[in-house]
């Protein structure tokens, strides 16, 4: 949610009149960002999880079985979600989608609305280049058998969102339900732009998905999508707590451990773990962990929510685990960095990060321990090439302008779009 919060907050200031479909506790921060929210659903735990505490925590375990929870999920809701989309989608209107609704794309596309789905990892399939999918042990595999791996891969995931589909095609005048929920998002170059206005045809055109990632990370990305670049935050750069900055100011050389989803049963009990990680390495450090008391505890100072803007360029390295926002925003800031992947496309982002010279091997989850995560860090801020490589890298990400790129893309599409 957070970055198309960033890209209705630019496409307002350009003039646009910005509405985010959102679930009910995406309503704050889109207001925040000046854009008029639309809550098509309850909280995300309610719609995209299922209601049993034991069943989140074993999906965390596997993505097969989070996969399977979570399309259950979103099929008990689709019709509530349905009702609150389909009205939306009626006016004139360029839609830029995210993976969530990525199957209500070709189904606009089909009925002549302007709509590109944005993707914040490389899930489109690319066996030879950079796609979420790759594996160092399916890179091995022949092509004849990776390529439908990974198409395969990409229809499940858009397939979450299938059911969804179907009941907003039943709500939107000729639209098809059945098409609706088994069209994917088609990729690959050359694709045309439907007429807007048109009657509905057989197979959706589509515009290329847009890929919100850096080059520095993502520098072989499928040529079947437009990658933009990141879409950093425009918004002003928010102060860090006093209490913190002075902290830093008396701890120069400190490291920041973001390792926020390091299974505990409590968030202190994950500070105590990493208190250890802190130990060994005999640096100062900050921990950034949600919900954890806040505050100093010796060369130890943990914090919530705080602008990572701010708060890397106050510190030397980060351990975290392989988020986004978290992997570009550190990249941004010219760190080394260490990458503990848990979930989803994590395991892509650490990869990546090893592979631009950022950082080395990331550690597997049942591998992180105290010593190795500490171990990890004295690498990589022991080799300068880390270094080197993660300020060239911070050079290449501050000459994009994802956002803005996107926001041209945008006007494109508006541009061929009826009056309003």
């Amino acid at each position: 949610m957070e970055p198309f919060a960033r890209l209705g907050e630019v496409l307002r200031t350009q003039g646009y009149a910005v509405t985010a479909a959102v679930l009910e506790d995406g309503a704050d921060r889109m207001a925040r960002a000046g854009v008029t929210p639309a809550v098509v659903g309850p909280v995300a735990e309610r719609t995209m999880w299922s209601p049993s505490p034991t069943v989140r925590r074993v999906a965390h375990l596997n993505p097969g079985l989070m996969y399977l929870q979570m399309r259950r999920a979103l099929t008990r809701h689709a019709k509530a979600l349905a009702e609150g989309l389909a009205p939306l989608l009626l006016g004139d209107a360029v839609v830029v989608s995210g993976l969530p609704t990525a199957r209500l794309v070709p189904l606009l596309q089909a009925r002549g609305v302007p709509a590109r789905l944005a993707l914040m990892a490389p899930l489109t399939p690319h066996p030879t280049g950079t796609s979420a999918w790759s594996h160092p042990f399916t890179e091995l595999l022949p092509r004849a058998v990776e390529v439908p791996r990974q198409r395969l891969l990409w229809w499940m995931t858009t397939g979450l969102s299938a059911a969804l589909a179907r009941e907003v095609a039943r709500r939107l005048p000729g639209a098809t339900p059945w098409s609706a929920g088994r069209a994917t998002p088609r990729l690959g170059p050359g694709a045309t732009r439907p007429t807007p206005g048109a009657p509905p045809t057989a197979a959706p055109t589509a515009y290329l998905p847009l890929l919100a990632t850096s080059a520095a990370l993502d520098a072989s990305p499928s040529p079947g999508v437009h990658q933009v670049g990141w879409w950093a935050d425009p918004a002003p750069v928010d102060p860090l707590p006093p209490e913190l900055a002075d902290h830093l100011e008396r701890h120069p050389g400190s490291v920041l451990l973001a390792l926020g989803s390091m299974p505990a049963d409590r968030p202190d009990q994950l500070v105590d773990r990493l208190a250890e990680v802190a130990r060994r390495t005999g640096r100062p450090v900050v921990m950034q962990i949600p919900g954890a008391r806040t505050g100093a505890r010796g060369t130890v100072f943990v914090v919530g929510e705080v602008d990572h803007r701010a708060l890397l360029p106050r510190v030397v390295a980060v351990a975290h685990h392989g988020g986004a926002g978290t992997t570009h925003a550190a990249t941004a800031a010219g760190l080394p960095q260490v990458v503990v992947p848990h979930l989803g496309d994590q395991a892509h982002f650490a990869r990546q990060v090893h592979r631009a010279g950022v950082g080395p091997a990331p550690l597997r989850p049942v591998l992180a321990t105290a010593r190795t995560v500490a171990d990890r860090l004295e690498q990589a801020l022991a080799d300068p090439a880390y270094g080197r490589r993660a300020r060239a890298a911070a050079q290449l990400m501050a000459s994009e302008d994802g956002l803005g790129a996107t926001a041209q893309i945008v006007r494109e599409m508006a541009a061929g779009a009826p009056a309003g």
